[in-house]
């Protein structure tokens, strides 16, 4: 093994610590690590070496004290002994004074198993775990991707202390797209127009009834268009986007032009050829997972390929069964991880991990995607003007770069248009691209 083999020492084994060693340092450090239940062996082994126990070794060795959540079986609420560290906030502070004065381990699962959201609590209007609920949202640190942090400071006192040397992570910044609607007025069924119309009429919504007529006629472009402009993007900057596309039924919250229509299937085709899709499964497939492995078929057939990328619509899921009814439809990455109702970090970081299933006590194959930031979110759920949003998205996208990691953000191809409602919304996108890549 490597000079930074990391050794540790647990007098049990389970299946939550197995999962969030590999995570921290198999995954996020990158190093190779050893776990053992025999301390004789442990004490024997040459290298970097963490003692995970309720007492401390007078050998040298980082001690770790366990608070115990990764020694149970079961989903109670308990106390996180909220404190303040190294200008980040820590859960399970149990050692004071400490060189980590908190079970980093407990921490760790506790946000990316996203324990908190098993537990009993009141859902939104939409049947959705609410940010004010979680310890992030009642502590205020839900916009600190606080996990990277953690770890970050792990991998600094290992490198100062023990001779740890790391692989250094790169900072990434993912843009992603959801298609809810994918035009305002064009291949829309003269049911829908008729309603449009007479809904506008009797608003007085002159304006939108003139702007009707004139892109039916092909005199000015669909405002909800939006996908050449971003496709000159995506080349100029030589970046390969996700679009997920909503693929359900017509319904209140569901509207998008019908998966069948000409127009919606050349898009699709279209789209695939500039970058990776997925499915949006809509609101109604929230409550019934037949029809998110009915969506996930009509994409398939669509483009002739298997679907393994998947975002909610309205960011509409509960665990474990969203991500139940995702696996047995064989998605792969989930893309869902983040609050309709606030912008900042769910789980607490920004990587990505496996998605570990508290029911059953084991790891699965749905590889989950945090992101930090949606337009939406900003602009109806915060009333942020673009300004406001764009100040916003930077204190984010900072955040994640100081731990050089990922940054995943969702935008709507109808706010990148001309819709009048959006006014300023692209300028603010093309405002973020170049502060990114340094134009």
């Amino acid at each position: 093994m490597s000079a930074s083999t990391v050794h540790i020492y647990s007098p049990l084994r389970t299946s939550r610590l197995e999962y969030t060693l590999q995570w921290i340092f198999g995954e996020q450090l990158s190093c190779s690590y050893t776990l053992s239940s025999d301390k004789k062996q442990w004490q024997q082994a040459k290298g970097i070496r963490i003692n995970y126990s309720a007492q401390p070794e007078d050998d040298g060795s980082l001690w770790i004290r366990p608070e115990g959540l990764l020694e149970e079986i079961g989903i109670i609420p308990r106390q996180l002994s909220v404190h303040r560290w190294k200008h980040s906030t820590i859960l399970f502070y149990n050692q004071p004074g400490g060189a980590l004065p908190f079970d980093i381990f407990a921490a760790v699962f506790y946000l990316i198993a996203r324990y908190e959201e098993y537990l009993p609590g009141t859902r939104d209007a939409h049947g959705r775990y609410r940010h004010e609920e979680s310890v992030a949202g009642q502590y205020a640190f839900l916009h600190q991707p606080v996990v990277d942090q953690w770890l970050q400071s792990l991998q600094r006192l290992l490198e100062k202390k023990h001779g740890f040397t790391a692989n250094p992570s790169t900072f990434e910044w993912l843009p992603t797209y959801d298609i809810d609607i994918a035009w305002s007025y064009l291949h829309k069924s003269r049911k829908r127009l008729m309603g449009a119309f007479l809904r506008d009429l009797l608003q007085l919504k002159l304006g939108r009834i003139i702007e009707r007529k004139a892109v039916l006629a092909g005199k000015i472009p669909d405002p909800y268009d939006s996908f050449q402009r971003l496709s000159d993007l995506h080349q100029r900057y030589q970046v390969h986007p996700i679009y997920f596309f909503l693929l359900g039924e017509t319904s209140r919250f569901d509207k998008n032009i019908p998966p069948e229509h000409p127009a919606m299937q050349q898009l699709m085709r279209q789209l695939a050829t500039k970058g990776t899709i997925g499915i949006h499964p809509s609101y109604a497939a929230q409550d019934d997972p037949v029809r998110i492995g009915r969506e996930i078929n009509i994409l398939s057939e669509t483009l002739q390929q298997p679907v393994v990328n998947s975002r909610q619509h309205y960011i509409r899921f509960s665990l474990p069964e969203t991500y139940s009814a995702l696996l047995e439809c064989n998605i792969q990455n989930e893309y869902s991880m983040g609050y309709a109702g606030s912008n900042g970090f769910r789980a607490g970081t920004s990587r990505s991990f496996l998605w570990y299933d508290l029911q059953k006590e084991s790891v699965t194959n749905l590889r989950v995607h945090p992101f930090a930031f949606m337009e939406m979110t900003s602009k109806f759920y915060l009333r942020q003007n673009p300004e406001v949003a764009y100040l916003e998205w930077e204190r984010l996208y900072e955040a994640v770069k100081s731990v050089n990691g990922r940054m995943i953000t969702i935008w709507h191809n109808h706010s990148l248009g001309t819709d009048k409602s959006f006014a300023g919304w692209w300028e603010v996108y093309e405002k973020m691209w170049a502060r990114h890549f340094g134009k």
